[in-house]
């Protein structure tokens, strides 16, 4: 039941790793009725009851009859997640004939850029979802509504809420959570009698015997720079930022170099040290072509974040999912399990009154127990939204963790865009040469960010 294990990962979280100021509040950002066999048909807008329709798409709001357009734009590749657009939109358009959304996908290294020309060329989006640390800066430019009034939020934990958050109003709000670990084709770990790794022995054995069996044992997409932030993140996150909730600030502001951190070492390293198992071309390989590996057996393993789990099952239907932690260390309480609040999905703060109240209403509809259903069926995710629903077996797997094996990142103040990109597009010029030199990394990292300064 996704509610109950979800509201208690975050309220652990805040009663144990951190409690800041709403202004300072900030993660990174996706992620079923009951499921049979990994798979459930979309249900279609047409079988939304009218009156539940219009009850829960805020018909009774009062905002204008007088046509309406405005555009959602968003870079959700996977097909249940778009199936979950279509439907919200489909259904809120026939009970409000006079507005028209107009929905746009972008690619995700793309989707800010193309955001931020709208914005800037005044043809901004009306829905849209944004990082912590984007949020923070549309937030600061005045360019987010305050949707602190919309119904619905009282069925969101509050932890999840304070990460769309900003100088006390809720300008944004995360609609899911997202677990980043390993996502294994379980039919392949039957065929070669693999067990789940708890170690790093036991993971490294498992990603031998596939290469040795002609399997690509971890499929990744590293042509698009945001996949190896994805992953490298679950070992920096766990061996840094767990234990300093500043990290990414002591970075930024210099009073911390990359050079003389050996923690942050250390994890590049055992990042880089499965570069032998990402197939034949892991810098040309695009991320929806690493999930057909999964999908299709060709791969055993992908390692990102919990909207792999619709990427491979749009792709295969019949796939068999399971989740588990990134082994750290040789004791198997060195398998840590990250949860992440997923990005906070926002209205523009347009000044035309009738636009907005229109945008409002609708992302009203967004925040509804009756989206995050539709969601949790078919795009298989954590919804953030009180649901009793059950879960696939790649989510149980991913609740199944708690205690010392369990991290939730939340209220950490990232980095900021431009910091972001120098570390990772950084990262994957130094390791695309074969031989990777971590110190060299490192000082490269620490002379650009002084640079900044």
């Amino acid at each position: 039941m996704i509610r109950k294990r979800l509201c208690g990962l975050f309220v652990l979280t805040a009663m144990i790793v951190m409690a800041l100021p709403l202004s300072g509040c900030q993660s990174k950002g996706a992620d079923e009725p009951a499921v049979q066999e990994n798979t459930k048909e979309a249900v279609p807008a047409a079988d939304v009851k009218s009156g539940e329709a219009a009850a829960v798409a805020g018909s009774e709001s009062q905002i204008t009859d007088k046509e309406i357009s405005f555009t959602w734009l968003h870079h959700l590749r996977e097909e249940g997640k778009q199936a979950w657009v279509q439907y919200l939109v489909d259904t809120y358009q026939q009970e409000h004939p006079n507005v028209k959304i107009n929905v746009e996908l972008q690619t995700t290294d793309n989707y800010m850029t193309v955001l931020k020309t709208k914005v800037a060329s005044g043809d901004a989006p009306m829905i849209f979802d944004l990082e912590p640390v984007y949020l923070t800066e549309f937030q600061m430019a005045g360019h987010l509504a305050d949707v602190s009034d919309v119904d619905g939020l009282q069925n969101f934990d509050e932890n999840l809420l304070v990460e769309g958050q900003r100088e006390g109003k809720q300008v944004g709000v995360p609609l899911d959570a997202n677990g980043f670990c390993a996502f294994y084709n379980k039919e392949v770990f039957q065929k070669y009698d693999l067990k789940v790794p708890a170690t790093i022995s036991e993971f490294k054995e498992v990603c031998e015997t596939l290469k040795d069996s002609g399997v690509t044992p971890i499929a990744v997409g590293f042509s698009e720079v945001w996949c190896m932030r994805r992953y490298s993140d679950i070992y920096t996150d766990v061996a840094c930022v767990a234990k300093d909730k500043d990290w990414f600030t002591n970075k930024m502001n210099l009073s911390s170099k990359f050079e003389d951190d050996q923690a942050f070492k250390d994890a590049i390293n055992m990042f880089m040290s499965y570069q032998d198992y990402w197939g034949s071309d892991p810098y040309g390989t695009k991320w929806n072509d690493a999930m057909s590996e999964v999908a299709t057996g060709e791969a055993a393993i992908a390692i990102c974040g919990s909207w792999t789990i619709d990427g491979v099952l749009g792709i295969n239907p019949e796939a068999q999912l399971g989740a588990f932690a990134l082994p750290t260390s040789e004791e198997p309480s060195g398998a840590i399990m990250e949860l992440k609040p997923g990005n906070s999905f926002c209205v523009y703060n347009s000044q035309d009154a009738d636009m907005l109240a229109v945008a409002k209403d609708f992302f009203q509809f967004m925040c509804s127990q009756e989206s995050a259903e539709y969601y949790a069926v078919n795009a298989h995710g954590i919804t953030g939204c009180n649901i009793d629903i059950e879960t696939l077996d790649a989510l149980n797997d991913i609740t199944a963790y708690e205690g010392d094996q369990l991290y939730v990142m939340s209220g950490v103040n990232g980095f900021t865009s431009e910091y972001q990109d120098i570390v990772f597009e950084t990262l994957q010029s130094h390791a695309i040469n074969g031989s990777f030199d971590v110190d060299a990394y490192c000082a490269d990292l620490d002379k650009q960010f002084a640079s900044l300064n």
